[in-house]
């Protein structure tokens, strides 16, 4: 320690000083008490570092701890199967109704597809394996099942004969999906205006994006940070995507002026 009066280096129990001659004897009490309080802070300030750095790395690792956490087994099978076998059949449904039996204009049939499966996207499970396949069995099931009602209707052959006729199918088909991917990315985006969802399909790309490009001295709470600006960006940028497929697919060639 050092003297209070001269600021030489001393004893710490001293009670004179060596240099200036001064009696300690009355400041050791408080001397003594600040050398408690240093150390109390010193403990206090390393108690503090440890609980910061097991919060970074509960965050770091909370995604993977969800996503790794078992669920119950009706969930997934209600969210994974299910919901998209009902959207294809309210799909099919409504090509039965608007076609074979009210013979409605296809139009109606095409803005049916588009607006259908996007609460199915909202709902279903968010995953990027989930929303993909999700996507690609409504739109197959869906048209599918359209194609076997025609060729009844109609007495045609089932699968298109031409490639004018693909085309349509295909483009049919693309409408339905984009329209399933725009519900699951806007349900995402509008989820994250209330916290980070960490489930959603934009969270897991731009969680595996951050931690590919991370830096060796980046912290666990600006990984975290720099994960959730990437989601709101993904977010944004994939709605805006999916929904201008779901119009150019589905209904801008039905509009007077653009559509052959």
């Amino acid at each position: 320690m050092n003297c209070p009066f001269c600021d030489e280096e001393i004893k710490d129990k001293a009670l004179v000083c060596k240099h200036c001659g001064r009696d300690l004897s009355l400041l050791r009490p408080v001397l003594d008490r600040f050398a408690q309080m240093e150390a109390r802070l010193e403990s206090l300030e390393a108690a503090m570092h440890r609980v910061g750095s097991h919060v970074d790395a509960a965050r770091t690792a909370r995604p993977l701890q969800m996503s790794a956490a078992p669920l119950p087994l009706a969930l997934p099978v209600a969210r994974d199967i299910l919901l998209p076998l009902l959207a294809a059949l309210l799909l099919y449904l409504a090509h039965l109704l608007i076609v074979g039996v009210w013979d409605l204009n296809p139009w109606w049939l095409r803005v049916l597809s588009v607006l259908l499966p996007l609460p199915f996207g909202w709902y279903h499970a968010r995953s990027i394996r989930a929303t993909l396949v999700a996507a690609v069995v409504i739109a197959a099931l869906s048209i599918y099942g359209m194609l076997v009602t025609t060729s009844l209707i109609d007495h045609v052959p089932v699968l298109p004969q031409n490639g004018h006729d693909w085309l349509e199918v295909a483009e049919f088909a693309a409408s339905i999906g984009f329209s399933y991917l725009t519900g699951s990315q806007l349900g995402g985006w509008l989820r994250r205006r209330r916290g980070p969802d960490e489930e959603s399909l934009a969270f897991e790309l731009a969680t595996m994006l951050a931690r590919h490009s991370a830096t060796k001295g980046e912290t666990a709470g600006g990984l975290r940070l720099r994960i959730e600006s990437l989601a709101n960006y993904i977010n944004i940028i994939t709605v805006l995507l999916t929904a201008a497929g779901t119009l150019i697919t589905g209904i801008i060639k039905f509009l007077p002026g653009i559509g052959s």
